[in-house]
C-alpha cells in the first residue's frame, strides 16, 4: 500500500530535524528541540504548511523564535538567550516547555510557517565582505566606491564600512572599518591577510553609494519585518542577535536603498542608482553572499551577461562572491576539503576588459573565520 503524500513528506521533514540535531549538536537549545521534533509527529507536522522549498527545520525554529520574541511570557521563552539573556537561561531540558508552547499556539505558528520564508542577515558576514572589498579595490584606491548587493534583505551588509571588523591571527590583529562603531564584527584570520592589507596601506574604503536588490526586502523601520528577520537568527550563537540589533539601530536613520525584484532584472537599475550617489567614475562592486546558490544555472549565466554588458559603461566593475562551490560561472571551484566553507571569489572588469577570475580563498558562511589571500595583481 502506497503511503499518503503527507506521511511521506512528514517522514522527510522529521529526518531533516534529526540531521539538524546531529549537525548542530553544539547548540544546546536548537539541537535538543530538533532531536525531539524528529520523533514527535504532532509538532513536526506544522512544517507541512510551508511553501515549496521552505520545509526546513530553520523555518520551524524561526516561527517559534518569532513567537517567543513577541510573547516573552510563554513557557518556552525562558530558554531563549535572545529573550531573557544568556546568563538567565536555566539548566535542564527545554522540550516540555517548548512542546507545550508549540501545541498551545499551533494555529499561529502554522500561519507564520505558511506565509514566511527564512531570511538571514548575518552581520558578521562583514568579516569576509570587508576583506573582499579591500582586495577588490587595491588597484583603485582613489576611485569612489559603490556597492550593489544582490539578495540584500534589509541591506545590513551594505553598512560594512560603518562597522568595526577585527581580524585576529597568531601574529596579531587588524582592524578594518570604523573602530569606534557600536557594531563589532570579528573573525579568525587564518592566512594573515588582514595584516597584509593594513601593512601595504590597503584598507576598507568608505562606501559612497549603496544599493541592494531583494525579492522581498525588509524595511528597517518596520518593527514586524525586523522582528521576523531577527527570529531567523539562531539565538544561542554568542553576540549574533546583539550585533544584528546594533547594526539595525545604526543604519535605521540613513537606510540603504533596497529595490524589490529579481536580482538579474534589476541589477542595471541598481548600478545606475549607486553611481548616482557615488559618481559616474565610481568603482562598482557587485556583492553576492549565499544568493547565487538559489538561482538556477541558466539564471546565473544571465547575471554574468548583464555584468559583461555593464562593463562597457562602468570603467571599474568588480563582482565579489561568497558562495558554495560551483555556484559562480567562470570561477574555478576551490578544492580544499574544508567542511562548511564558502568560496570567496573575485571577477573584475577594468575599462571594458575582463581580468582573469580569482579564487581568494574560503571562509565560514557567517564570517567566523577566513582563509584568503589577495589577488595576484594586488600583491
Amino acid at each position: 500500500m502506497t503511503r499518503a503524500p503527507d506521511a511521506v513528506r512528514l517522514a522527510r521533514i522529521q529526518r531533516r530535524f534529526g540531521e539538524f540535531a546531529t549537525e548542530y549538536a553544539a547548540l544546546p537549545l536548537y539541537s535538543t528541540v530538533c532531536g525531539h521534533v524528529a520523533r514527535d509527529d504532532e509538532t513536526a507536522s506544522l512544517l507541512l504548511a510551508a511553501r515549496p522549498g521552505q520545509a526546513r527545520p530553520v523555518l520551524w525554529l524561526a516561527a517559534l523564535h518569532h513567537l517567543v520574541l513577541c510573547r516573552p511570557d510563554l513557557p518556552a521563552a525562558r530558554w531563549y538567550p535572545s529573550v531573557i539573556g544568556a546568563a538567565s537561561v536555566p539548566p535542564g531540558d527545554p522540550w516540555p516547555d517548548v512542546r507545550r508552547t508549540v501545541l498551545g499556539h499551533a494555529d499561529e505558528l502554522t500561519r507564520l510557517i505558511a506565509t514566511h520564508g527564512t531570511q538571514t542577515n548575518e552581520v558578521n558576514r562583514s568579516v569576509y565582505v570587508a576583506v573582499g572589498l579591500a582586495a577588490a579595490t587595491v588597484d583603485s584606491r582613489e576611485v569612489p566606491l559603490a556597492v550593489v548587493e544582490l539578495g540584500a534583505s534589509a541591506g545590513l551588509l551594505l553598512g560594512v564600512d560603518r562597522y568595526a571588523v577585527e581580524l585576529s591571527s597568531p601574529t596579531g590583529s587588524a582592524l578594518l572599518g570604523d573602530g569606534a562603531s557600536p557594531v563589532r564584527c570579528a573573525g579568525e584570520d587564518r592566512s594573515g591577510v588582514g595584516a597584509l592589507l593594513t601593512g601595504t596601506g590597503a584598507a576598507l574604503p568608505p562606501v559612497h553609494g549603496r544599493v541592494g536588490v531583494d525579492l522581498d526586502p525588509v524595511d528597517l523601520a518596520s518593527v514586524d519585518e525586523m522582528r521576523w528577520l531577527e527570529a531567523c537568527l539562531w539565538p544561542e550563537v554568542p553576540g549574533r542577535v546583539e550585533r544584528f540589533r546594533a547594526a539595525a539601530d545604526l543604519l535605521r536613520g540613513d537606510p540603504p536603498t533596497v529595490l524589490r525584484g529579481d536580482m538579474v532584472e534589476r541589477l542595471t537599475e541598481a548600478v545606475r542608482l549607486a553611481r548616482t550617489d557615488a559618481g559616474d567614475d565610481a568603482h562598482v562592486v557587485v556583492l553576492t553572499s549565499w544568493a547565487m546558490t538559489y538561482l538556477p544555472a541558466a539564471r546565473r549565466r544571465d547575471l554574468v551577461a548583464v555584468l559583461d554588458e555593464l562593463a562597457g559603461t562602468v570603467s571599474h566593475l568588480s563582482w565579489l562572491t561568497a558562495e558554495p562551490r560551483g555556484c559562480v560561472p567562470g570561477l574555478d571551484g576551490h578544492e580544499d576539503p574544508v567542511e562548511g566553507s564558502t568560496v570567496l571569489g573575485l571577477r573584475r572588469w577594468r575599462h571594458g576588459h575582463a581580468l582573469p577570475p580569482t579564487v581568494l580563498g574560503t571562509c565560514h558562511p557567517h564570517g567566523t573565520w577566513i582563509d584568503v589571500s589577495l589577488p595576484p595583481a594586488a600583491r
